[in-house]
């Protein structure tokens, strides 16, 4: 691999039916940047007794000394693979801050969006605007999320001095999964210029994309950590669920940096959408007049009253989307 090329590492958060939130997050840097983080990470796994390869964010999480995560539960793990259950939180606290803080300082750039599935199922996935958008859309909620880290990619390149050439590395997932990643994110659009404005409109990997576990590729955890974070934090705001404590501590390590944004995707800012491709259907058809949504809910206000509490985030400055 070139020197100067990055590797993109990417992961989602709530693709378990029972979540109702979806997110995903990538990570940029170059491969020495990406072992330097590795050989840190590797050192406060060591310092506190776990392995690298059983981390997973959502279990870390859920398991703790006075609440077994479900895999614990059943018998399929213990304390040997999950030594976390039995962390006092300031351990716990102590082992996520450092992990996060080594995000801040290897990861060159980082972004995770998330929105809620309902929302886009109204929205986007089952609406009519979908069938006439420009632009593909799949139907797994994943994608779009991907869709949407992509675009802040495309942006922070944009402001580089030189673009280089990426590698895009996934966690495991399904032939489904990987046929919709394909066309829809990596397909050419066949009626768009490959840069607008500047800004790429579409990725060609040049250095090639695969699915790989994060068990042997630790580097997805980068992915993983910030993925889970945005998701748990706007799920808690939206409908009150899940324990917020981890999120929380690592979101104030990620929150104010430069290099590191969580974002989301408000019910406004999808009926937008949503209205924005209606009109722009209405527009090539001489004598229909512009799509008005039903929802009035649109103000002022709306980003603002849909920021990330607490120091989690901050509204955009660009983007409708919230992102922090």
């Amino acid at each position: 691999m070139m020197v100067d090329a990055q590797t993109v590492y990417v992961d989602d958060s709530g693709s378990n039916s029972k979540s109702s939130v979806a997110a995903a997050a990538f990570c940029v840097s170059t491969v020495e940047r990406w072992q330097m983080l590795l050989e840190k990470w590797r050192k406060i796994a060591s310092d506190a007794g776990f392995e690298l390869k059983d981390f997973h964010m959502t279990e870390v999480a859920a398991c703790r000394h006075d609440h077994l995560c479900d895999q614990c539960r059943a018998g399929k793990t213990s304390a040997f693979e999950h030594p976390w259950q039995k962390w006092s939180d300031r351990k716990r606290k102590s082992v996520l801050t450092r992990m996060a803080k080594a995000i801040v300082k290897y990861v060159e750039f980082g972004v995770g969006h998330a929105y809620t599935k309902a929302d886009y199922d109204e929205h986007v996935r089952n609406s009519s605007a979908r069938l006439i958008a420009k632009e593909p859309i799949g139907d797994e909620y994943f994608t779009f999320a991907i869709q949407r880290c992509g675009g802040s990619l495309a942006e922070w390149r944009a402001t580089r001095s030189r673009i280089v050439p990426l590698k895009f590395v996934f966690d495991t997932t399904s032939k489904r999964e990987k046929r919709e990643i394909a066309k829809v994110f990596f397909g050419a659009a066949s009626d768009k210029a490959k840069h607008e404005n500047g800004i790429e409109q579409w990725f060609d990997a040049e250095l090639g994309v695969s699915y790989e576990s994060r068990k042997q590729t630790h580097q997805l955890l980068s992915a993983d950590i910030l993925a889970w974070t945005i998701a748990s934090i706007r799920s808690r705001e939206i409908f009150l669920k899940g324990r917020l404590v981890e999120a929380y501590w690592i979101a104030r390590i990620f929150t104010g940096t430069r290099n590191i944004r969580m974002g989301y995707m408000p019910k406004d800012s999808l009926v937008q959408w949503e209205k924005d491709k209606l009109n722009e259907a209405a527009k090539d058809q001489s004598g229909i007049s512009e799509f008005r949504s039903n929802n009035e809910e649109i103000n002022d206000n709306s980003t603002q009253r849909d920021q990330i509490q607490d120091g989690c985030g901050e509204g955009s400055e660009k983007e409708k989307e919230g992102e922090a």
